[in-house]
Protein backbone atom coordinates (compact mmCIF):
# COMPACT_ATOMS: atom_id res chain seq x y z
CA UNK A 1 0.00 0.00 0.00
CA UNK A 2 2.86 2.36 0.84
CA UNK A 3 4.46 1.76 -2.57
CA UNK A 4 1.11 2.34 -4.24
CA UNK A 5 0.65 5.63 -2.35
CA UNK A 6 4.07 6.79 -3.53
CA UNK A 7 3.73 5.57 -7.12
CA UNK A 8 0.30 7.00 -7.89
CA UNK A 9 1.23 10.69 -7.36
CA UNK A 10 4.53 10.11 -9.16
CA UNK A 11 2.77 8.54 -12.13
CA UNK A 12 0.26 11.38 -12.20
CA UNK A 13 3.03 13.97 -12.33
CA UNK A 14 4.80 11.95 -15.04
CA UNK A 15 1.62 11.72 -17.10
CA UNK A 16 0.94 15.46 -16.83
CA UNK A 17 4.54 16.22 -17.76
CA UNK A 18 4.31 13.96 -20.83
CA UNK A 19 1.00 15.52 -21.86
CA UNK A 20 2.41 19.02 -21.55
CA UNK A 21 5.43 18.04 -23.64
CA UNK A 22 3.16 16.57 -26.31
CA UNK A 23 1.01 19.70 -26.36
CA UNK A 24 4.07 21.90 -26.60
CA UNK A 25 5.44 19.88 -29.49
CA UNK A 26 2.13 19.21 -31.16
CA UNK A 27 2.43 22.19 -33.45
CA UNK A 28 0.05 24.97 -34.45
CA UNK A 29 -3.20 24.62 -36.39
CA UNK A 30 -4.38 27.59 -38.44
CA UNK A 31 -7.89 27.58 -39.85
CA UNK A 32 -8.10 29.50 -43.13
CA UNK A 33 -11.49 30.73 -44.30
CA UNK A 34 -11.83 29.68 -47.95
CA UNK A 35 -14.52 29.79 -50.63
CA UNK A 36 -12.87 27.64 -53.28
CA UNK A 37 -13.02 24.29 -51.50
CA UNK A 38 -10.47 22.43 -49.32
CA UNK A 39 -8.15 21.39 -52.19
CA UNK A 40 -7.65 24.86 -53.62
CA UNK A 41 -7.64 26.30 -50.10
CA UNK A 42 -4.80 23.97 -49.11
CA UNK A 43 -2.84 25.00 -52.20
CA UNK A 44 -3.53 28.67 -51.49
CA UNK A 45 -2.23 28.59 -47.91
CA UNK A 46 0.30 25.72 -47.86
CA UNK A 47 3.33 27.94 -48.47
CA UNK A 48 2.23 30.27 -45.65
CA UNK A 49 2.14 27.22 -43.37
CA UNK A 50 5.63 26.12 -44.47
CA UNK A 51 6.98 29.64 -43.97
CA UNK A 52 5.51 29.97 -40.47
CA UNK A 53 6.74 26.51 -39.45
CA UNK A 54 10.28 27.54 -40.37
CA UNK A 55 10.03 30.93 -38.64
CA UNK A 56 8.38 29.63 -35.46
CA UNK A 57 10.36 26.41 -35.20
CA UNK A 58 7.39 24.07 -34.85
CA UNK A 59 4.95 22.28 -37.15
CA UNK A 60 2.11 24.33 -38.62
CA UNK A 61 -1.01 22.61 -39.91
CA UNK A 62 -3.07 24.41 -42.55
CA UNK A 63 -6.80 23.70 -42.21
CA UNK A 64 -9.04 25.17 -44.96
CA UNK A 65 -12.53 25.84 -43.60
CA UNK A 66 -15.76 27.05 -45.13
CA UNK A 67 -17.91 29.73 -43.52
CA UNK A 68 -20.12 27.09 -41.88
CA UNK A 69 -17.09 25.26 -40.48
CA UNK A 70 -14.95 28.10 -39.14
CA UNK A 71 -16.69 29.25 -35.97
CA UNK A 72 -17.59 25.69 -34.90
CA UNK A 73 -13.89 24.81 -35.26
CA UNK A 74 -13.00 27.76 -33.01
CA UNK A 75 -15.63 26.75 -30.46
CA UNK A 76 -14.43 23.13 -30.43
CA UNK A 77 -10.77 24.08 -29.99
CA UNK A 78 -9.73 22.57 -33.33
CA UNK A 79 -7.69 25.62 -34.34
CA UNK A 80 -5.18 27.87 -32.59
CA UNK A 81 -5.33 30.72 -35.12
CA UNK A 82 -7.80 31.49 -37.90
CA UNK A 83 -8.38 33.97 -40.70
CA UNK A 84 -11.78 35.55 -40.75
CA UNK A 85 -14.16 38.06 -42.26
CA UNK A 86 -14.53 41.19 -40.06
CA UNK A 87 -18.07 40.38 -38.95
CA UNK A 88 -17.11 36.78 -38.12
CA UNK A 89 -14.16 38.05 -36.08
CA UNK A 90 -16.48 40.25 -34.02
CA UNK A 91 -18.63 37.19 -33.32
CA UNK A 92 -15.61 35.06 -32.41
CA UNK A 93 -14.30 37.77 -30.08
CA UNK A 94 -17.64 38.14 -28.28
CA UNK A 95 -18.40 34.41 -28.00
CA UNK A 96 -14.98 32.79 -27.66
CA UNK A 97 -12.55 35.48 -26.57
CA UNK A 98 -10.65 35.62 -29.86
CA UNK A 99 -8.15 38.44 -30.42
CA UNK A 100 -6.89 39.93 -33.68
CA UNK A 101 -3.22 39.23 -34.38
CA UNK A 102 -2.78 40.85 -37.80
CA UNK A 103 -4.84 42.35 -40.60
CA UNK A 104 -4.54 41.28 -44.25
CA UNK A 105 -3.63 43.70 -47.02
CA UNK A 106 -6.00 42.86 -49.85
CA UNK A 107 -4.12 42.20 -53.10
CA UNK A 108 -6.99 43.52 -55.23
CA UNK A 109 -6.90 46.97 -53.67
CA UNK A 110 -3.50 46.83 -51.95
CA UNK A 111 -4.73 48.06 -48.57
CA UNK A 112 -5.86 46.70 -45.22
CA UNK A 113 -9.10 48.70 -45.51
CA UNK A 114 -12.06 47.76 -47.64
CA UNK A 115 -15.41 49.08 -48.71
CA UNK A 116 -18.25 48.03 -51.01
CA UNK A 117 -19.95 49.22 -54.15
CA UNK A 118 -23.64 49.26 -54.99
CA UNK A 119 -24.05 49.29 -58.75
CA UNK A 120 -26.47 48.87 -61.62
CA UNK A 121 -26.28 48.61 -65.40
CA UNK A 122 -25.54 51.87 -67.20
CA UNK A 123 -28.48 51.14 -69.52
CA UNK A 124 -30.83 51.14 -66.51
CA UNK A 125 -31.84 54.81 -66.72
CA UNK A 126 -34.52 54.55 -64.02
CA UNK A 127 -32.07 53.67 -61.25
CA UNK A 128 -29.71 56.44 -60.17
CA UNK A 129 -29.78 56.16 -56.40
CA UNK A 130 -30.78 53.91 -53.53
CA UNK A 131 -34.32 55.31 -53.39
CA UNK A 132 -34.89 54.06 -56.96
CA UNK A 133 -34.54 50.45 -55.77
CA UNK A 134 -38.00 50.25 -54.19
CA UNK A 135 -39.60 46.96 -55.23
CA UNK A 136 -36.48 45.94 -57.19
CA UNK A 137 -34.20 42.89 -57.07
CA UNK A 138 -30.72 43.09 -55.54
CA UNK A 139 -27.81 40.69 -55.93
CA UNK A 140 -25.18 40.32 -53.20
CA UNK A 141 -22.21 38.15 -52.31
CA UNK A 142 -23.20 35.91 -49.40
CA UNK A 143 -25.41 37.04 -46.54
CA UNK A 144 -22.68 36.67 -43.91
CA UNK A 145 -20.06 38.66 -45.85
CA UNK A 146 -19.30 42.04 -44.33
CA UNK A 147 -18.11 43.61 -47.61
CA UNK A 148 -20.33 41.40 -49.78
CA UNK A 149 -23.61 42.48 -48.19
CA UNK A 150 -23.55 43.96 -44.68
CA UNK A 151 -21.74 47.16 -45.67
CA UNK A 152 -24.41 47.80 -48.30
CA UNK A 153 -27.16 47.02 -45.80
CA UNK A 154 -25.67 49.70 -43.51
CA UNK A 155 -25.74 52.26 -46.36
CA UNK A 156 -29.44 51.60 -46.90
CA UNK A 157 -30.03 52.06 -43.17
CA UNK A 158 -28.08 55.34 -43.14
CA UNK A 159 -30.31 56.53 -46.00
CA UNK A 160 -33.36 55.83 -43.85
CA UNK A 161 -34.28 52.68 -45.79
CA UNK A 162 -35.15 49.29 -44.28
CA UNK A 163 -33.86 47.28 -47.23
CA UNK A 164 -35.77 44.15 -46.18
CA UNK A 165 -39.12 45.88 -46.60
CA UNK A 166 -38.03 48.23 -49.37
CA UNK A 167 -36.82 45.87 -52.11
CA UNK A 168 -38.64 42.91 -53.62
CA UNK A 169 -35.87 40.28 -53.60
CA UNK A 170 -32.32 39.87 -52.33
CA UNK A 171 -30.43 37.13 -54.10
CA UNK A 172 -27.12 35.86 -52.74
CA UNK A 173 -24.48 34.51 -55.13
CA UNK A 174 -21.34 32.45 -54.58
CA UNK A 175 -18.92 34.44 -56.76
CA UNK A 176 -18.34 38.08 -57.74
CA UNK A 177 -18.59 37.06 -61.40
CA UNK A 178 -22.11 35.76 -60.80
CA UNK A 179 -23.19 39.06 -59.23
CA UNK A 180 -21.74 41.07 -62.14
CA UNK A 181 -23.42 38.79 -64.69
CA UNK A 182 -26.77 39.00 -62.90
CA UNK A 183 -26.69 42.80 -63.04
CA UNK A 184 -25.51 42.88 -66.66
CA UNK A 185 -28.21 40.45 -67.85
CA UNK A 186 -31.01 42.02 -65.80
CA UNK A 187 -31.52 39.02 -63.54
CA UNK A 188 -31.24 41.57 -60.72
CA UNK A 189 -31.67 45.34 -60.94
CA UNK A 190 -28.62 46.19 -58.84
CA UNK A 191 -25.77 44.44 -57.08
CA UNK A 192 -23.22 44.94 -54.35
CA UNK A 193 -19.61 43.73 -54.16
CA UNK A 194 -16.44 44.46 -52.18
CA UNK A 195 -14.46 47.35 -53.63
CA UNK A 196 -12.00 46.57 -56.39
CA UNK A 197 -13.74 43.45 -57.68
CA UNK A 198 -15.62 45.23 -60.47
CA UNK A 199 -12.36 46.82 -61.61
CA UNK A 200 -10.68 43.41 -61.48
CA UNK A 201 -13.42 41.90 -63.63
CA UNK A 202 -12.86 44.70 -66.14
CA UNK A 203 -9.08 44.21 -66.09
CA UNK A 204 -9.55 40.48 -66.73
CA UNK A 205 -11.79 41.21 -69.70
CA UNK A 206 -14.79 39.60 -68.02
CA UNK A 207 -16.75 42.86 -67.82
CA UNK A 208 -16.64 46.38 -69.23
CA UNK A 209 -16.40 49.10 -66.62
CA UNK A 210 -18.51 51.48 -68.72
CA UNK A 211 -21.39 49.00 -68.61
CA UNK A 212 -22.02 49.79 -64.94
CA UNK A 213 -22.69 52.85 -62.82
CA UNK A 214 -22.05 53.24 -59.10
CA UNK A 215 -24.89 54.23 -56.79
CA UNK A 216 -24.41 56.34 -53.63
CA UNK A 217 -20.82 56.98 -54.68
CA UNK A 218 -18.35 58.08 -52.00
CA UNK A 219 -14.82 59.45 -52.43
CA UNK A 220 -11.94 58.55 -50.10
CA UNK A 221 -8.52 60.24 -50.30
CA UNK A 222 -5.79 57.97 -51.68
CA UNK A 223 -8.34 55.21 -52.37
CA UNK A 224 -8.45 54.72 -56.15
CA UNK A 225 -11.47 52.42 -56.41
CA UNK A 226 -15.16 53.12 -56.82
CA UNK A 227 -16.92 52.92 -53.46
CA UNK A 228 -20.44 53.36 -52.05
CA UNK A 229 -19.61 52.93 -48.37
CA UNK A 230 -17.23 54.11 -45.67
CA UNK A 231 -13.97 52.15 -45.40
CA UNK A 232 -13.67 49.39 -42.80
CA UNK A 233 -10.91 47.07 -41.55
CA UNK A 234 -10.31 44.05 -43.77
CA UNK A 235 -9.89 40.35 -42.99
CA UNK A 236 -7.87 39.44 -39.93
CA UNK A 237 -5.78 36.64 -38.53
CA UNK A 238 -7.04 35.97 -35.00
CA UNK A 239 -5.89 33.82 -32.12
CA UNK A 240 -8.11 31.74 -29.89
CA UNK A 241 -8.32 32.52 -26.18
CA UNK A 242 -5.95 29.70 -25.16
CA UNK A 243 -3.02 30.78 -27.35
CA UNK A 244 -0.02 32.29 -25.56
CA UNK A 245 0.23 36.02 -26.40
CA UNK A 246 3.98 35.60 -26.95
CA UNK A 247 3.34 33.02 -29.67
CA UNK A 248 0.74 35.31 -31.24
CA UNK A 249 3.28 38.14 -31.28
CA UNK A 250 5.86 35.91 -32.97
CA UNK A 251 3.26 34.87 -35.53
CA UNK A 252 2.39 38.50 -36.30
CA UNK A 253 6.01 39.56 -36.65
CA UNK A 254 6.73 36.67 -39.01
CA UNK A 255 3.78 37.56 -41.24
CA UNK A 256 4.66 41.28 -41.30
CA UNK A 257 8.17 40.40 -42.53
CA UNK A 258 6.74 39.05 -45.80
CA UNK A 259 7.26 41.29 -48.82
CA UNK A 260 5.68 41.54 -52.26
CA UNK A 261 6.93 38.72 -54.45
CA UNK A 262 7.33 36.26 -51.58
CA UNK A 263 5.66 32.95 -52.39
CA UNK A 264 3.35 32.87 -49.32
CA UNK A 265 1.81 36.19 -50.36
CA UNK A 266 1.61 35.26 -54.04
CA UNK A 267 -0.09 31.94 -53.34
CA UNK A 268 -2.50 33.47 -50.82
CA UNK A 269 -3.35 36.39 -53.10
CA UNK A 270 -2.34 39.01 -50.55
CA UNK A 271 -0.37 42.24 -50.68
CA UNK A 272 0.94 41.72 -47.16
CA UNK A 273 0.09 41.78 -43.45
CA UNK A 274 -0.02 44.67 -40.99
CA UNK A 275 -0.73 45.33 -37.32
CA UNK A 276 -4.33 44.47 -36.38
CA UNK A 277 -6.77 47.29 -36.96
CA UNK A 278 -9.50 48.39 -34.59
CA UNK A 279 -12.61 46.30 -35.32
CA UNK A 280 -14.89 48.16 -32.90
CA UNK A 281 -16.52 50.01 -35.83
CA UNK A 282 -17.53 46.64 -37.28
CA UNK A 283 -19.14 45.70 -33.97
CA UNK A 284 -21.05 48.98 -33.99
CA UNK A 285 -22.33 48.37 -37.52
CA UNK A 286 -23.44 44.82 -36.78
CA UNK A 287 -25.31 46.07 -33.74
CA UNK A 288 -27.39 48.31 -36.01
CA UNK A 289 -28.29 45.68 -38.61
CA UNK A 290 -31.21 43.30 -38.48
CA UNK A 291 -29.04 40.21 -38.75
CA UNK A 292 -31.63 38.36 -40.81
CA UNK A 293 -30.36 34.93 -41.83
CA UNK A 294 -32.11 33.56 -44.92
CA UNK A 295 -32.18 29.83 -45.34
CA UNK A 296 -31.52 29.88 -49.07
CA UNK A 297 -29.71 31.79 -51.75
CA UNK A 298 -32.73 33.94 -52.57
CA UNK A 299 -34.93 35.90 -50.20
CA UNK A 300 -38.24 37.03 -51.64
CA UNK A 301 -39.52 39.84 -49.47
CA UNK A 302 -42.92 40.42 -51.05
Amino acid sequence: MMIQKILLPALTVLFLWAASCQAAGGGITIGFLVWNGPFDGQRQWASTGHYLAEKLGQPVKVLPLSYNELLPAVAAGKVDFFTTDPSMFVTAKAKYGAEAVATMKNSVIGTEYNGAIIFTATTNKSINGLTNLRGKKIGALRRWSFAGWQMAEKEFKDAGIDVYTFVHTIRFFETPQAVVKAVRTGKVDAGTLPTGLLEREAANGEAKREDFKILAKKFHPDFPFACSTVLYPGFSLAKTARVDPNLAEQMAEALKELRAGDKPLQDAGLAGWTDPLDYSIVKEVLGQLKGMKPTGQQVSLR
